[in-house]
């Protein structure tokens, strides 16, 4: 049977196609937080998907395609922004969170969306995905320093914009 074939009761054994039935929502939520949108976060994870798909042969370690799909997540993502260079704001709010985990902390969320998108990858990548600083700056495609100069200006921020609601928590409010 050729690699692409489809075995009867079409279900392919590509390892691939499982390993991203099993870790679908787990990327689609890294996705969302780069994006800070579910549907960008579609658009994002399939535009990965699609360009991984056909090099999926050459990953020789299975347990490498998750990286592979990140890595070309956070390139696809920085390459729209370098394109557009701006962002679309509004003053009003969506009638619900679009968190595809419904994770709650909808004011992290936030926080996380109004960073630049560089610094929200970098988050995301440090700190959800749990890469260490090496992997951030390599799935950046930029410097070990400049990662970490993305991290610490992004944890700032974030520490300034959460640091009224932790206020608000110690003081019992």
């Amino acid at each position: 049977m050729k690699r692409d074939a489809v075995a009867p009761g079409g279900v392919g054994g590509d390892p691939f196609d499982e390993f991203v039935a099993a870790r679908y929502h787990a990327l689609l939520r890294g996705a969302f937080l780069i994006t800070g949108d579910l549907h960008d976060a579609r658009d994002l994870l399939h535009d990965a998907l699609t360009r991984v798909y056909p090099k999926r042969f050459a990953i020789r370690d299975p347990q490498a395609a998750e990286g592979y799909v990140r890595t070309a997540m956070v390139r696809t993502h920085v390459s729209r922004w370098r394109r557009t260079r701006r962002e679309v704001l509004t003053s009003e709010l969506p009638d619900a969170p679009q968190d595809p985990a419904d994770a709650g902390d909808e004011r992290l969320a936030e926080a996380l969306r109004a960073l630049p998108k560089r610094q929200r990858a970098a988050v995301v990548l440090r700190y959800y995905v749990d890469l260490p600083v090496a992997r951030v700056a390599e799935e950046l495609g930029c410097s070990l320093p400049t990662a970490k100069t993305h991290l610490a200006r992004a944890v700032k921020a974030l520490r300034q914009e959460l640091a009224g609601e932790r206020e608000l928590v110690a003081h019992g409010h």
